[in-house]
């Protein structure tokens, strides 16, 4: 998964939920900036930040070594 389809996937969440932007960041202790950044898909966008947003909607994350 690339950071665009990270970003869809935490967008898709957080529109089912009814949340806006600015929700999601204050329930993620983030800034909505973030969040729109998140969901752009911004390559740079710090990964503990990212995983504490999609544990907030209830996403999980499972990686999976490709070696």
């Amino acid at each position: 998964m690339d950071s665009l389809e990270f970003g869809k996937c935490i967008r898709e969440a957080r529109r089912k939920q009814g949340l806006t932007q600015q929700e999601l960041a204050m329930t993620a202790n983030t800034a909505a900036r973030f969040i729109s950044d998140l969901e752009n898909g911004k390559p740079t966008c710090q990964m503990g930040k990212a995983f504490l947003v999609a544990q907030c909607l209830g996403i999980g994350v499972e990686l999976i070594s490709r070696s």
